[in-house]
């Protein structure tokens, strides 16, 4: 019964916003030169305090962060590549064990209510790997899936979210890791 009421202001509205309120992804966003660390905390009764100090030693070097994950016994965590030098001397010197992988791209793609749609992340992981990009880390909000992949297959990979979702290339911005994470 409701679906045969106009609705004026939808009539009005571009057909991207309408095609847009129809699939919900309506965006993709590359933040090129990106650091993944994967820092040992150790799973013992002290691995709360070594969390806190990993995280003290990268704020004391000034290395701000991003994609926080804590697992059973490490820290992953995202940064600018400009940070990494530093960020990796800072925990060696504190003592930590780290694993530092330079050189990614962080994908997030957006959606209006990602948490209420069905099928995106799948959607998204047959569009990473039709594009050869290998998945380091995920990240989720209300309103984005992120996606840390290999640097040199973001253009690929950005294509083929592209053509799986049915997107422009004017839905597709850069960001700079720098501005990311102040």
């Amino acid at each position: 019964m409701l679906e045969n009421i106009p609705v004026p202001e939808l009539e009005s509205l571009s057909p991207h916003v309408t095609f847009e309120r129809e699939r919900g992804v309506h965006a993709v966003q590359v933040t090129r030169d990106v650091t993944h660390a994967v820092i040992s905390v150790g799973n013992d009764e002290n691995r709360s305090a070594r969390i806190l100090q990993a995280f003290r030693v990268l704020s004391d070097a000034r290395v701000p962060v991003f994609l926080v994950k804590l697992h059973r016994s490490a820290v992953t965590l995202a940064f600018s590549g400009a940070h990494a030098k530093s960020a990796r001397l800072a925990l060696e010197q504190a003592g930590f064990n780290a694993e530092v992988r330079p050189g990614l791209a962080c994908l997030a793609i957006r959606a209006t209510n990602m948490r209420d749609m069905h099928g995106v992340m799948v959607t998204i992981a047959e569009a990473l790997h039709t594009s050869g990009a290998r998945l380091y880390e995920t990240g989720d909000s209300h309103d984005s899936v992120q996606c840390l992949i290999a640097g040199d297959r973001a253009d690929p990979a950005v294509a083929e979210l592209c053509r799986a979702f049915r997107l422009d290339p004017s839905a597709v911005s850069e960001t700079d890791a720098m501005e990311r994470t102040s």
